[in-house]
């Protein structure tokens, strides 16, 4: 059975013609599949034909699987890599991570399972590029000196139940289209998880409830605002796989989890947005002792609006439900935010945090009303 037209370009590399055969019939019916049996081949290939997916042995004579990704991470940084070998190490994993692959499977593989992956990762592929579209397109067109975003360049199939949608054409800041423009990527990408869908929301709703706590300015407020929305943006390049896992995250897993805080500023890097929203993204999983990550920071060294966020997401994210746990109760994440003061989290911030917890469970009663946050003010204008 030959593959519909226009179907997604797939590369299997390996010198091995075994498992290059197997894989190559496994993925035929669905996909336009094309094989390499050494590294210098794939990159030929990859540069005559635009590929979608590469599945990469890392263990070959002549150019390795690592050097093969990096070559090829030059040609195209878009396309979506999946290891695939019997050879790998840790040290070897951490460095495919760190040229942003998408997967790491170990051979022998299941059908099912790498039938499941290569779908997936067509999937992110478009996600990708289409967030890579609008993002250059709003950069054009909205944070361009006088210019107006087009209020209908979003295809209403990507914006679903927020088709309706519409730039502001009252000659707000960029900072004010900016957030309005954060808001619809988050809900775009959440609406695809049910785990995960409102968690910027909601992020955002409570860091903003802690900001006008410390009486921030509006400016640092709205900084704050678009960061909260796209904090997490760069998950939309980590696999579900690890992201969903059940169980404890082996090293290799949790390697490829902290890459996200950097394909975030890579993804962000056209919308040129402020050092701020950048500094918040980049660091709201470091640590108050300096054990977090990607630098080490610690203490006061961390920005405001990132030790901010660190609150507001783990506390959203100990009270939902996911794949791997059930949902903490309120009184539960309390617990554990104070276990943590001082260690992970600010402890003026986390003294703080509870105190808007407080004044927000005697307004509505608690966690029912939190799980879509009934917002009694536009957030973005700053209540």
């Amino acid at each position: 059975m030959e593959p519909k037209a226009n179907s997604p370009n797939i590369l299997i590399v390996d010198d091995e013609i075994g498992p290059r055969e197997s894989l190559r019939m496994i993925l035929k019916p669905n996909y336009t599949v094309y094989t390499a049996d050494s590294g210098y081949a794939a990159i030929q290939m990859v540069q005559q034909i635009e590929m979608d997916v590469i599945t990469l042995d890392l263990k070959m004579p002549g150019m390795s699987g690592i050097d093969t990704l990096k070559e090829i991470r030059n040609i195209d940084p878009d396309v979506m890599i999946i290891i695939i070998t019997g050879y790998g190490t840790l040290k070897s994993a951490i460095e495919a991570i760190r040229y942003g692959v998408f997967d790491y499977i170990p051979k022998p593989f299941s059908v099912p399972e790498i039938l499941s992956i290569v779908d997936k990762s067509v999937q992110r592929r478009k996600l990708n590029l289409r967030i890579k579209e609008v993002l250059k397109k709003f950069f054009e067109q909205s944070l361009v000196k006088d210019s107006v975003a087009d209020p209908n360049f979003f295809p209403p199939q990507e914006l679903k139940g927020i088709s309706c949608f519409k730039w502001n054409d009252l000659g707000d800041s960029d900072n004010q289209n900016c957030l309005e423009f954060a808001k619809v990527l988050a809900y775009t990408l959440e609406e695809k998880d049910p785990y995960t869908s409102g968690h910027s929301e909601r992020v955002c709703y409570y860091s903003d409830f802690i900001s006008k706590k410390l009486q921030l300015p509006p400016k640092d407020r709205n900084e704050l605002q678009i960061a909260s929305y796209l904090h997490d943006i760069g998950k939309i390049g980590i696999s579900n796989r690890f992201i969903n896992k059940k169980g404890v995250l082996s090293p290799t897993d949790w390697a490829i989890i902290k890459q996200h805080t950097k394909k975030s500023i890579e993804l962000l890097a056209p919308l040129n947005l402020s050092p701020n929203i950048i500094a918040y993204i980049q660091h709201h999983h470091e640590r108050y002792d300096g054990t977090g990550y990607p630098d080490g920071l610690a203490g006061e060294k961390i920005p405001l609006g990132a030790r901010i966020i660190a609150i507001s997401d783990s506390y959203d994210s100990m009270t939902s439900e996911r794949p791997y746990r059930k949902p903490l109760t309120n009184g539960e994440a309390k617990t554990e935010l104070l276990k943590h003061s001082g260690k992970q989290f600010d402890p003026n911030l986390v003294s703080l945090f509870l105190d808007v917890l407080k004044e927000m469970e005697e307004v509505f009663l608690l966690r029912d009303h939190f799980r879509t946050p009934p917002l009694p003010y536009h957030i973005s204008k700053g209540g």
